[in-house]
């Protein structure tokens, strides 16, 4: 009954609290959330004015990059240009064309001319001897007969490789390394140069791996192609070798310009770049871009990483913000920038973004304010829930006082009730009886009837003593005398007194004896104990009863068990047994009297002898209420204590 009292008391409290509180949180998250909108705004308005100067100042720097390109190529030859413009690291590669337009590097058209001697016959009958009919010795002596004959360098170079190659075929390799190292060193003209650089490539294919002749062949090979200044080799000669060199040395080869060469001959034959402009705009050839200069005599090419890491290069020493870093984006990149600023439209789309290192700039402030607000709220809803818990238990103490009083005036009332009814019955009867003729029968009626006022009276003085004892119990007025006593003796004289309480109880009540159990408590008390279980038991007890009082001392203590064969417990009605006013059976209660004080009362004794009571019962089979007492140890009075 109780909990049902309190439930919409504890649930509408309980909203009471929970409303506020999530009402609480709701605006402090909302305030930190409005606070960093607004934190964040105020810091995009300030970043997109530092971007603002930062594009400013990379457009500057992108111009002049581009202008001193020019200024390149106005002090050097197309080929040194080239180089020069790649080694800087700001570009992949570059075309550079004349006034008129037209691709000077790389060039497509071949420097070497081809100068036959009259008689081209002799040619034609040694390349068919050496690649139709496979005769390379006849071919070896015509080579080199028109090595001996031809009157340009060019063609006599051209001879002497043939008869080279023939040699190797026939495995003469000594002859043709002989020849070959003729060969290269040859450099007066630029056709022999050209013949130089092909015969250092055979020289390395024929040469032992590895071996100082080798390396040195190679570095030689390698320094020539890398040379833009000294040697003049076309663009198509010298990606030839190259080509040549990276597929015979891989990745081991050192040529700098190697991927620079193959980028700008491919968009020369592509003509992908015709009417590049100065602005930066995708070619047609996937992650690649270019730019004309003014004059349109540079085109400078770039990969997309290219670009974003120039751009990064021309932003350096630029004043940024504390754990911000500038992120270039191109058009088609998705943005994960803090905000982002565009170049400009000479740039082709591409934009400047501000990035913060893992939010440290835009979180710092804002988790510092984010704590205080959670440290706020939840300080709110502890003081709430403190209170909510303080108002509620003051609310459950008031209600179950009470429920307490309501509960004595019922039991009182109906207690008290029925013993008055049986007296003034039994009076009214006895006065009615005074005029019976039948004077000896009129006696005998009335020693019964006195009789039973007499246990009826006993019933109520009873009753009232219980609600005394318990009344001075718990308001702490009570005291027990320590002294050393006997619980075997307690438990003789319990019996005594509960036999005058409810009769004859020879064949219901059993005491076990044992050895002697020896307590440090108040007798009176003790008795007072032991009774209330006794009757308790026989209380919840039907024909044929069976009582059973045991006694066991161990070195811990000492216990006294009643155990009965009543109607027994549930394990809710165990929890409340020793509660006051609690009747586990009210219909017994009604029948058999008791007002659920007893097992207060006997709480209250142990508790105030440093010892307790517990009860072990099942439904239907009884119960076993058990008191213990502690390791006997004299001591003074002692104030009883609820």
């Amino acid at each position: 009954m109780n909990r049902d009292r309190l439930a919409w008391p504890m649930f509408l409290l309980l909203l009471t609290v929970l409303v506020p509180s999530v009402g609480v949180v709701w605006m402090m998250r909302e305030a930190v959330r409005n606070e960093r909108l607004a934190s964040n705004q105020r810091l995009i308005e300030a970043y997109q004015i530092q971007l603002q100067a930062a594009v400013k100042t990379i457009q500057e720097r992108w111009n002049d990059s581009l202008q001193r390109s020019t200024h390149t190529i106005d002090k050097l030859n197309p080929a040194a240009a080239f180089e020069e413009l790649v080694s800087r690291g700001n570009l992949d590669s570059v075309l550079i064309r004349d006034s008129a337009g037209k691709v000077v590097y790389p060039d497509q058209d071949s420097h070497v001319q081809v100068e036959f001697a009259p008689d081209d016959t002799r040619w034609k009958e040694a390349e068919r001897l050496e690649f139709i009919g496979n005769r390379c010795e006849e071919a070896v002596e015509l080579y080199e007969s028109l090595a001996l004959d031809e009157t340009t360098d060019w063609a006599r170079s051209r001879a002497r490789l043939a008869q080279a190659r023939c040699l190797l075929k026939l495995k003469r390799q000594d002859e043709a390394i002989t020849i070959l190292q003729s060969q290269r060193e040859r450099t007066n003209s630029q056709n022999l140069r050209s013949s130089a650089a092909v015969a250092e490539l055979r020289l390395i294919e024929v040469l032992p791996r590895e071996s100082e002749a080798w390396k040195g062949v190679k570095k030689s090979l390698s320094d020539r192609l890398c040379d833009y200044q000294g040697e003049s080799f076309s663009s198509s000669q010298r990606l030839f070798l190259m080509n040549e060199l990276k597929q015979m040395e891989g990745q081991s080869s050192d040529l700098p310009t190697f991927d620079a060469e193959t980028l700008a001959n491919q968009v020369a034959i592509l003509d992908v770049v015709e009417k590049a402009t100065t602005s930066l705009e995708p070619t047609t050839i996937p992650d690649l871009w270019c730019q004309a200069s003014g004059d349109g005599r540079v085109i400078e090419l770039y990969r997309t990483a290219t670009v974003r890491r120039k751009l990064l290069s021309l932003a350096n020493h630029l004043p940024m913000p504390s754990g911000a870093s500038l992120a270039p984006t191109a058009p088609d990149d998705r943005t994960v920038n803090f905000v982002d600023v565009s170049l400009g439209s000479e740039f082709g789309g591409w934009r400047l973004g501000m990035t913060i290192r893992d939010g440290e700039m835009l979180d710092r402030a804002y988790q510092q304010r984010r704590a205080i607000h959670v440290w706020i709220a939840l300080l709110v809803v502890v003081v709430t829930c403190f209170l909510a818990w303080l108002l509620l238990s003051s609310l459950r103490q008031r209600l179950r006082l009470a429920q307490l009083k309501n509960d004595l005036v019922a039991t009182v009332s109906h207690e008290l009730k029925t013993p008055l009814s049986s007296i003034r019955l039994l009076v009214d009867t006895l006065l009615e009886s005074e005029d019976d003729p039948e004077n000896q029968v009129s006696r005998t009626r009335s020693r019964e009837y006195l009789k039973m006022i007499s246990r009826e009276n006993t019933r109520l003085t009873r009753l009232i003593e219980n609600f005394l004892t318990y009344s001075r119990l718990q308001h702490g007025q009570g005291t027990v005398e320590h002294e050393m006593v006997d619980m075997r003796r307690i438990i003789r004289e319990a019996t005594e007194v509960f036999r005058e309480h409810v009769g004859n109880i020879q064949d219901c009540l059993f005491v076990e004896d044992g050895p002697p159990a020896m307590v440090i408590g108040d007798s009176n008390a003790l008795i007072a104990a032991v009774v209330n279980l006794l009757e308790n038991a026989w209380k919840y007890s039907d024909d044929p009863r069976k009582i059973t009082v045991t006694t066991n001392s161990t070195e811990q203590g000492v216990t006294v068990a009643v155990n009965d064969n009543g109607i027994g417990m549930s394990t809710h009605a165990m929890s409340q047994a020793f509660d006051p006013f609690f009747q586990a059976d009210q219909r017994v209660a009604r029948t058999k009297g008791g007002c659920g004080l007893g097992l207060s009362i006997v709480r209250s004794i142990m508790r105030a002898h440093g010892g307790d009571v517990n009860v072990a019962s099942s439904l239907g089979s009884g119960s076993t209420f058990t008191l213990q007492f502690p390791k006997a140890q004299r001591s003074g009075a002692s104030e009883v204590t609820s």
